[in-house]
Protein backbone atom coordinates (compact mmCIF):
# COMPACT_ATOMS: atom_id res chain seq x y z
CA UNK A 1 0.00 0.00 0.00
CA UNK A 2 2.82 2.36 0.89
CA UNK A 3 4.53 1.61 -2.42
CA UNK A 4 1.36 2.53 -4.35
CA UNK A 5 1.13 5.91 -2.60
CA UNK A 6 4.79 6.67 -3.27
CA UNK A 7 4.39 5.59 -6.85
CA UNK A 8 1.47 7.94 -7.24
CA UNK A 9 3.39 10.89 -5.73
CA UNK A 10 4.67 12.28 -9.05
CA UNK A 11 1.12 12.18 -10.41
CA UNK A 12 -0.21 13.96 -7.31
CA UNK A 13 2.47 16.64 -7.56
CA UNK A 14 1.68 17.19 -11.23
CA UNK A 15 -2.04 17.46 -10.40
CA UNK A 16 -1.22 20.04 -7.72
CA UNK A 17 0.88 22.01 -10.24
CA UNK A 18 -2.01 22.03 -12.73
CA UNK A 19 -4.44 23.08 -9.98
CA UNK A 20 -2.20 26.01 -9.06
CA UNK A 21 -2.32 27.19 -12.65
CA UNK A 22 -6.11 27.13 -12.79
CA UNK A 23 -6.65 30.71 -11.53
CA UNK A 24 -4.63 32.01 -14.47
CA UNK A 25 -6.60 29.87 -16.90
CA UNK A 26 -9.91 30.99 -15.42
CA UNK A 27 -8.89 34.63 -15.64
CA UNK A 28 -7.71 34.17 -19.22
CA UNK A 29 -11.14 32.76 -20.12
CA UNK A 30 -12.73 36.05 -19.07
CA UNK A 31 -11.03 37.87 -21.93
CA UNK A 32 -12.17 37.90 -25.54
CA UNK A 33 -11.63 39.68 -28.84
CA UNK A 34 -14.65 41.83 -29.64
CA UNK A 35 -13.44 43.00 -33.06
CA UNK A 36 -10.81 41.87 -35.56
CA UNK A 37 -9.73 44.34 -38.25
CA UNK A 38 -9.81 42.99 -41.78
CA UNK A 39 -7.11 45.29 -43.14
CA UNK A 40 -9.19 47.00 -45.83
CA UNK A 41 -11.80 49.72 -45.59
CA UNK A 42 -12.41 48.97 -41.91
CA UNK A 43 -8.83 49.85 -40.93
CA UNK A 44 -5.67 48.06 -39.87
CA UNK A 45 -2.99 48.19 -37.17
CA UNK A 46 -4.53 50.04 -34.22
CA UNK A 47 -1.75 51.52 -32.08
CA UNK A 48 -4.01 53.76 -30.00
CA UNK A 49 -5.75 53.36 -26.69
CA UNK A 50 -9.54 53.72 -26.59
CA UNK A 51 -11.97 56.45 -25.51
CA UNK A 52 -15.37 55.59 -24.02
CA UNK A 53 -18.52 57.72 -24.26
CA UNK A 54 -21.35 57.90 -21.70
CA UNK A 55 -23.20 55.03 -23.41
CA UNK A 56 -20.17 52.74 -23.21
CA UNK A 57 -19.27 52.92 -26.92
CA UNK A 58 -15.57 52.73 -27.82
CA UNK A 59 -13.55 55.03 -30.10
CA UNK A 60 -10.03 54.67 -31.46
CA UNK A 61 -7.76 55.01 -34.46
CA UNK A 62 -6.00 52.68 -36.87
CA UNK A 63 -2.70 53.70 -38.42
CA UNK A 64 -3.50 52.01 -41.73
CA UNK A 65 -6.49 50.91 -43.76
CA UNK A 66 -9.57 52.89 -44.71
CA UNK A 67 -10.51 54.14 -48.17
CA UNK A 68 -8.21 57.19 -48.31
CA UNK A 69 -4.94 57.62 -50.19
CA UNK A 70 -6.33 56.18 -53.41
CA UNK A 71 -7.69 53.11 -51.66
CA UNK A 72 -4.33 52.17 -50.16
CA UNK A 73 -5.42 53.37 -46.76
CA UNK A 74 -3.98 56.15 -44.61
CA UNK A 75 -5.71 55.21 -41.37
CA UNK A 76 -9.12 55.63 -39.78
CA UNK A 77 -11.05 56.82 -36.76
CA UNK A 78 -13.57 54.16 -35.79
CA UNK A 79 -16.40 53.50 -33.35
CA UNK A 80 -17.44 50.24 -31.73
CA UNK A 81 -21.12 50.62 -30.90
CA UNK A 82 -22.46 48.55 -28.02
CA UNK A 83 -25.64 46.70 -29.10
CA UNK A 84 -27.83 43.91 -27.74
CA UNK A 85 -26.26 41.62 -30.34
CA UNK A 86 -22.65 42.47 -29.59
CA UNK A 87 -20.36 45.17 -30.90
CA UNK A 88 -20.90 46.94 -34.23
CA UNK A 89 -17.89 48.51 -35.96
CA UNK A 90 -18.21 51.74 -37.94
CA UNK A 91 -15.56 53.90 -39.62
CA UNK A 92 -16.15 57.54 -38.70
CA UNK A 93 -13.41 58.90 -40.96
CA UNK A 94 -10.77 57.66 -43.42
CA UNK A 95 -7.72 59.89 -43.69
CA UNK A 96 -6.76 61.09 -47.17
CA UNK A 97 -3.09 62.03 -46.66
CA UNK A 98 -1.23 64.85 -48.34
CA UNK A 99 -1.72 65.43 -52.05
CA UNK A 100 -1.89 68.27 -54.55
CA UNK A 101 -5.51 68.89 -53.56
CA UNK A 102 -5.51 67.87 -49.92
CA UNK A 103 -3.44 68.49 -46.82
CA UNK A 104 -5.13 65.87 -44.70
CA UNK A 105 -3.28 63.76 -42.17
CA UNK A 106 -2.23 60.13 -42.32
CA UNK A 107 -1.09 57.43 -39.92
CA UNK A 108 -2.82 58.28 -36.62
CA UNK A 109 -1.22 56.47 -33.68
CA UNK A 110 -2.63 58.39 -30.71
CA UNK A 111 -6.12 57.94 -29.33
CA UNK A 112 -8.95 60.48 -29.54
CA UNK A 113 -10.50 62.67 -26.82
CA UNK A 114 -13.98 64.18 -26.48
CA UNK A 115 -14.90 67.80 -25.83
CA UNK A 116 -18.06 68.81 -23.97
CA UNK A 117 -20.01 69.00 -27.26
CA UNK A 118 -19.27 65.42 -28.32
CA UNK A 119 -16.59 66.27 -30.90
CA UNK A 120 -13.47 64.11 -31.18
CA UNK A 121 -9.90 65.43 -31.33
CA UNK A 122 -6.70 63.65 -32.22
CA UNK A 123 -3.42 63.77 -34.13
CA UNK A 124 -1.73 62.07 -37.06
CA UNK A 125 1.95 61.19 -37.25
CA UNK A 126 2.23 62.18 -40.92
CA UNK A 127 0.47 64.16 -43.60
CA UNK A 128 -0.51 67.80 -43.51
CA UNK A 129 1.13 70.69 -45.37
CA UNK A 130 4.67 69.73 -44.34
CA UNK A 131 4.21 65.99 -44.02
CA UNK A 132 5.00 66.12 -40.30
CA UNK A 133 1.55 65.51 -38.89
CA UNK A 134 -1.73 67.21 -38.08
CA UNK A 135 -4.14 67.92 -35.26
CA UNK A 136 -7.75 67.26 -36.32
CA UNK A 137 -11.33 67.49 -35.11
CA UNK A 138 -14.23 65.20 -36.00
CA UNK A 139 -17.72 66.63 -35.51
CA UNK A 140 -20.99 64.66 -35.85
CA UNK A 141 -23.57 66.13 -38.21
CA UNK A 142 -27.36 65.86 -38.43
CA UNK A 143 -27.13 63.03 -40.99
CA UNK A 144 -25.33 60.67 -38.61
CA UNK A 145 -21.96 61.13 -40.35
CA UNK A 146 -18.83 62.83 -39.06
CA UNK A 147 -16.97 65.75 -40.66
CA UNK A 148 -13.22 66.20 -40.29
CA UNK A 149 -11.31 69.46 -40.06
CA UNK A 150 -7.55 69.90 -39.75
CA UNK A 151 -7.00 72.45 -36.99
CA UNK A 152 -3.22 72.57 -37.20
CA UNK A 153 -0.42 71.39 -39.50
CA UNK A 154 2.88 70.70 -37.75
CA UNK A 155 5.71 72.37 -39.60
CA UNK A 156 8.63 70.05 -38.75
CA UNK A 157 11.96 71.14 -37.30
CA UNK A 158 11.52 73.83 -34.61
CA UNK A 159 7.72 73.51 -34.77
CA UNK A 160 7.73 69.89 -33.65
CA UNK A 161 6.59 66.90 -35.66
CA UNK A 162 5.11 63.41 -35.61
CA UNK A 163 2.76 63.70 -32.58
CA UNK A 164 2.01 60.29 -31.07
CA UNK A 165 0.48 60.95 -27.63
CA UNK A 166 -3.13 61.60 -26.62
CA UNK A 167 -4.30 65.19 -26.25
CA UNK A 168 -5.70 66.70 -23.04
CA UNK A 169 -8.12 69.62 -22.44
CA UNK A 170 -7.89 72.24 -19.72
CA UNK A 171 -10.92 73.88 -18.09
CA UNK A 172 -10.91 76.71 -20.65
CA UNK A 173 -11.19 74.44 -23.69
CA UNK A 174 -7.52 74.64 -24.72
CA UNK A 175 -5.81 71.51 -26.02
CA UNK A 176 -2.35 70.40 -24.93
CA UNK A 177 -0.05 67.74 -26.33
CA UNK A 178 3.51 66.78 -27.15
CA UNK A 179 5.63 65.79 -30.11
CA UNK A 180 8.51 63.35 -29.60
CA UNK A 181 10.75 65.21 -32.05
CA UNK A 182 11.46 68.71 -33.29
CA UNK A 183 11.76 71.89 -31.32
CA UNK A 184 14.81 74.00 -30.58
CA UNK A 185 16.55 71.62 -28.19
CA UNK A 186 20.16 71.11 -29.22
CA UNK A 187 21.15 68.13 -27.08
CA UNK A 188 21.45 64.56 -28.36
CA UNK A 189 18.02 63.10 -27.75
CA UNK A 190 18.17 59.54 -29.01
CA UNK A 191 15.80 60.18 -31.90
CA UNK A 192 16.29 60.12 -35.63
CA UNK A 193 15.22 63.77 -36.03
CA UNK A 194 16.70 66.97 -34.69
CA UNK A 195 15.22 68.37 -31.52
CA UNK A 196 14.14 66.68 -28.31
CA UNK A 197 10.40 67.32 -28.68
CA UNK A 198 7.99 70.03 -27.61
CA UNK A 199 4.86 70.71 -25.56
CA UNK A 200 2.23 72.64 -27.51
CA UNK A 201 -1.03 74.42 -26.75
CA UNK A 202 -3.91 74.88 -29.20
CA UNK A 203 -6.37 77.63 -28.29
CA UNK A 204 -9.78 78.29 -29.92
CA UNK A 205 -10.49 81.77 -31.30
CA UNK A 206 -13.89 83.55 -31.49
CA UNK A 207 -13.92 83.21 -35.31
CA UNK A 208 -13.62 79.41 -35.14
CA UNK A 209 -9.91 79.26 -35.93
CA UNK A 210 -7.29 77.86 -33.60
CA UNK A 211 -3.89 79.23 -32.56
CA UNK A 212 -0.95 76.95 -31.79
CA UNK A 213 1.77 77.93 -29.33
CA UNK A 214 4.90 76.01 -28.39
CA UNK A 215 5.01 76.35 -24.61
CA UNK A 216 8.18 74.34 -24.06
CA UNK A 217 11.15 72.94 -26.01
CA UNK A 218 12.86 69.98 -24.36
CA UNK A 219 16.64 70.40 -24.27
CA UNK A 220 17.93 66.89 -23.63
CA UNK A 221 19.89 65.66 -20.61
CA UNK A 222 19.89 66.85 -17.90
CA UNK A 223 16.52 68.19 -19.09
CA UNK A 224 13.84 65.77 -20.30
CA UNK A 225 14.00 64.43 -23.87
CA UNK A 226 11.52 62.64 -26.15
CA UNK A 227 8.23 62.94 -24.21
CA UNK A 228 6.09 59.80 -24.01
CA UNK A 229 2.44 59.41 -23.07
CA UNK A 230 -0.20 62.06 -22.48
CA UNK A 231 0.23 65.04 -20.20
CA UNK A 232 -1.68 64.71 -16.91
CA UNK A 233 -3.23 67.68 -15.05
CA UNK A 234 -1.43 68.26 -11.76
CA UNK A 235 -4.44 69.78 -9.96
CA UNK A 236 -2.76 73.19 -9.79
CA UNK A 237 -3.34 74.43 -13.35
CA UNK A 238 -0.26 72.72 -14.78
CA UNK A 239 0.71 69.28 -16.02
CA UNK A 240 2.92 66.33 -15.22
CA UNK A 241 4.57 64.36 -17.98
CA UNK A 242 7.27 61.79 -18.71
CA UNK A 243 10.12 61.45 -21.17
CA UNK A 244 11.77 58.28 -22.48
CA UNK A 245 15.24 59.79 -22.29
CA UNK A 246 16.95 62.72 -20.65
CA UNK A 247 17.19 63.59 -17.00
CA UNK A 248 20.35 63.66 -14.94
CA UNK A 249 20.49 59.92 -14.27
CA UNK A 250 23.32 58.05 -15.96
CA UNK A 251 22.61 55.09 -18.24
CA UNK A 252 25.44 52.97 -19.61
CA UNK A 253 26.08 53.62 -23.30
CA UNK A 254 25.92 50.76 -25.72
CA UNK A 255 23.30 48.74 -23.85
CA UNK A 256 20.59 49.10 -26.51
CA UNK A 257 17.95 51.66 -27.44
CA UNK A 258 16.52 51.83 -23.90
CA UNK A 259 19.93 52.60 -22.38
CA UNK A 260 21.32 55.55 -24.37
CA UNK A 261 24.14 57.72 -23.06
CA UNK A 262 21.75 60.63 -22.64
CA UNK A 263 19.71 59.84 -19.57
CA UNK A 264 17.39 57.10 -18.33
CA UNK A 265 14.19 59.16 -18.59
CA UNK A 266 12.52 61.83 -16.49
CA UNK A 267 9.29 63.07 -14.94
CA UNK A 268 8.66 66.77 -15.46
CA UNK A 269 6.13 69.35 -14.35
CA UNK A 270 4.88 72.32 -16.37
CA UNK A 271 3.63 75.34 -14.42
CA UNK A 272 1.81 78.32 -15.95
CA UNK A 273 2.85 81.81 -14.93
CA UNK A 274 2.29 85.38 -16.07
CA UNK A 275 5.51 85.27 -18.06
CA UNK A 276 4.86 81.92 -19.74
CA UNK A 277 5.30 78.30 -18.81
CA UNK A 278 8.05 76.93 -16.60
CA UNK A 279 9.31 73.35 -16.88
CA UNK A 280 11.01 71.54 -14.05
CA UNK A 281 12.40 68.00 -14.01
CA UNK A 282 11.12 66.66 -10.70
CA UNK A 283 12.64 63.18 -11.00
CA UNK A 284 15.40 61.59 -13.06
CA UNK A 285 15.46 57.81 -13.47
CA UNK A 286 18.82 56.09 -13.08
CA UNK A 287 20.45 52.76 -13.73
CA UNK A 288 20.92 50.14 -11.04
CA UNK A 289 19.88 49.29 -7.48
CA UNK A 290 16.75 47.54 -8.77
CA UNK A 291 14.97 50.80 -9.59
CA UNK A 292 12.92 51.74 -12.66
CA UNK A 293 14.13 53.46 -15.81
CA UNK A 294 12.65 54.33 -19.21
CA UNK A 295 9.09 55.25 -18.13
CA UNK A 296 6.32 53.67 -20.20
CA UNK A 297 4.13 56.78 -20.34
CA UNK A 298 0.85 57.49 -18.59
CA UNK A 299 1.06 58.74 -15.01
CA UNK A 300 -1.74 58.56 -12.45
CA UNK A 301 -1.92 61.53 -10.07
CA UNK A 302 -3.25 60.36 -6.70
CA UNK A 303 -2.63 63.83 -5.29
CA UNK A 304 -0.24 66.64 -6.29
CA UNK A 305 2.68 65.08 -4.42
CA UNK A 306 1.96 61.41 -5.17
CA UNK A 307 2.31 59.86 -8.64
CA UNK A 308 2.09 56.29 -9.94
CA UNK A 309 3.27 54.81 -13.23
CA UNK A 310 5.15 52.02 -14.95
CA UNK A 311 8.56 51.65 -16.53
CA UNK A 312 9.40 49.52 -19.54
CA UNK A 313 12.67 48.30 -18.01
CA UNK A 314 14.32 48.32 -14.61
CA UNK A 315 13.45 46.39 -11.50
CA UNK A 316 14.77 42.98 -12.42
CA UNK A 317 15.19 44.23 -16.00
CA UNK A 318 11.66 43.55 -17.25
CA UNK A 319 9.81 46.61 -15.98
CA UNK A 320 8.15 47.95 -12.84
CA UNK A 321 5.09 49.44 -11.25
CA UNK A 322 6.35 52.46 -9.35
CA UNK A 323 5.43 55.28 -7.01
CA UNK A 324 6.92 58.78 -6.87
CA UNK A 325 6.35 60.70 -3.65
CA UNK A 326 7.35 64.26 -2.71
CA UNK A 327 7.83 64.53 1.02
CA UNK A 328 8.96 68.15 0.82
CA UNK A 329 12.65 67.38 0.29
CA UNK A 330 12.50 66.15 -3.28
CA UNK A 331 10.83 63.24 -5.05
CA UNK A 332 11.59 59.66 -4.08
CA UNK A 333 10.99 56.47 -6.07
CA UNK A 334 9.46 53.34 -4.58
CA UNK A 335 9.02 50.10 -6.51
CA UNK A 336 5.60 48.58 -5.87
CA UNK A 337 6.06 45.61 -8.19
CA UNK A 338 8.81 44.11 -10.34
CA UNK A 339 7.66 42.17 -13.38
CA UNK A 340 8.91 38.68 -14.18
CA UNK A 341 8.62 36.78 -17.45
CA UNK A 342 5.76 34.50 -16.40
CA UNK A 343 3.51 37.44 -15.49
CA UNK A 344 4.58 39.76 -18.30
CA UNK A 345 7.47 42.00 -19.22
CA UNK A 346 7.85 45.50 -20.66
CA UNK A 347 4.77 47.41 -19.48
CA UNK A 348 3.51 49.81 -22.14
CA UNK A 349 1.15 52.78 -22.23
CA UNK A 350 -1.05 54.25 -19.57
CA UNK A 351 -2.55 52.71 -16.47
CA UNK A 352 -6.36 52.68 -16.30
CA UNK A 353 -7.79 53.65 -12.93
CA UNK A 354 -10.85 51.94 -11.45
CA UNK A 355 -12.67 52.44 -8.12
CA UNK A 356 -11.20 51.20 -4.83
CA UNK A 357 -7.65 52.25 -5.82
CA UNK A 358 -7.44 49.53 -8.47
CA UNK A 359 -5.41 49.89 -11.67
CA UNK A 360 -5.19 47.96 -14.89
CA UNK A 361 -2.24 47.86 -17.27
CA UNK A 362 -0.66 45.79 -20.02
CA UNK A 363 2.73 44.31 -20.85
CA UNK A 364 4.11 43.83 -24.36
CA UNK A 365 5.75 40.49 -23.71
CA UNK A 366 5.95 37.59 -21.34
CA UNK A 367 3.04 35.77 -19.80
CA UNK A 368 1.87 32.26 -20.61
CA UNK A 369 2.11 32.77 -24.37
CA UNK A 370 5.01 35.22 -24.54
CA UNK A 371 2.85 37.94 -26.12
CA UNK A 372 2.01 40.05 -23.10
CA UNK A 373 -0.61 40.30 -20.40
CA UNK A 374 -3.37 42.42 -18.87
CA UNK A 375 -2.67 42.88 -15.17
CA UNK A 376 -4.52 44.29 -12.18
CA UNK A 377 -2.91 45.96 -9.18
CA UNK A 378 -3.87 47.95 -6.12
CA UNK A 379 -2.48 51.35 -5.23
CA UNK A 380 -0.37 49.82 -2.49
CA UNK A 381 1.07 47.36 -5.00
CA UNK A 382 0.50 44.51 -2.57
CA UNK A 383 -1.87 42.63 -4.84
CA UNK A 384 -0.96 42.03 -8.48
CA UNK A 385 -2.65 39.41 -10.62
CA UNK A 386 -2.76 38.50 -14.28
CA UNK A 387 -6.21 38.79 -15.84
CA UNK A 388 -5.47 37.86 -19.44
CA UNK A 389 -2.65 36.41 -21.55
CA UNK A 390 -2.41 37.55 -25.16
CA UNK A 391 -1.63 34.92 -27.77
CA UNK A 392 0.61 35.16 -30.81
CA UNK A 393 -2.35 35.30 -33.19
CA UNK A 394 -3.63 38.66 -31.96
CA UNK A 395 -0.18 40.05 -31.28
CA UNK A 396 1.08 42.13 -28.36
CA UNK A 397 -0.55 45.35 -27.12
CA UNK A 398 1.11 48.64 -28.01
CA UNK A 399 -1.13 50.95 -25.93
CA UNK A 400 -2.54 50.96 -22.43
CA UNK A 401 -6.08 49.89 -21.51
CA UNK A 402 -9.32 51.73 -20.75
CA UNK A 403 -11.85 50.76 -18.08
CA UNK A 404 -15.62 51.43 -18.19
CA UNK A 405 -18.08 52.13 -15.37
CA UNK A 406 -18.67 48.39 -14.87
CA UNK A 407 -14.98 47.68 -14.42
CA UNK A 408 -14.57 45.99 -17.82
CA UNK A 409 -11.18 46.56 -19.41
CA UNK A 410 -10.74 47.38 -23.14
CA UNK A 411 -7.76 47.87 -25.40
CA UNK A 412 -6.17 47.10 -28.74
CA UNK A 413 -3.43 45.00 -30.29
CA UNK A 414 -1.86 46.21 -33.55
CA UNK A 415 -1.67 42.78 -35.18
CA UNK A 416 1.03 40.22 -35.76
CA UNK A 417 3.30 38.88 -38.47
CA UNK A 418 0.90 36.06 -39.35
CA UNK A 419 -1.46 38.37 -41.21
CA UNK A 420 -3.58 39.57 -38.31
CA UNK A 421 -4.45 43.26 -38.81
CA UNK A 422 -5.22 44.09 -35.20
CA UNK A 423 -7.91 43.52 -32.61
CA UNK A 424 -10.00 45.18 -29.91
CA UNK A 425 -10.30 43.10 -26.75
CA UNK A 426 -12.45 43.06 -23.62
CA UNK A 427 -11.42 41.63 -20.25
CA UNK A 428 -13.87 41.14 -17.41
CA UNK A 429 -11.96 40.96 -14.08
Amino acid sequence: MRRSVLGALPILLFALFVWLLKPLDAQAASGKVIYTFQGGADGAYPYSDLAIDAAGNLYGTTSDGGVGCGGYGCGTVYELLRTNNGWKHRVLYSFAGSSARSFDGLDPEAGVVFDNSGNLYGTTVGGGRSGCGTLFRLAPNSHGAWSERVLYNFGCNSDGHNPKADLVFDNQGNLYGTTPAGGTGTGFCGGEWSGCGIVFKLSPNPDGSWTETTIYNFQGAPDAAIPIGALVPDGKGGFYGESQYGGSGTCNPGQGPLDPPNGCGAVFELDPSAGGWTENVIFSFFLGRGFARAPAGGLIVARPNLLFGTSSVGGNGLGTLLQLNDMGKGWNQSILHRFYEAEGRTPVGRLAEAPKDTWFGVTQGGGMNGSGTVFESTQAGLKERILFNFDRTAGSPAAGPTVDSRGHVYGTTPGSSNGNNGTVYEVIP
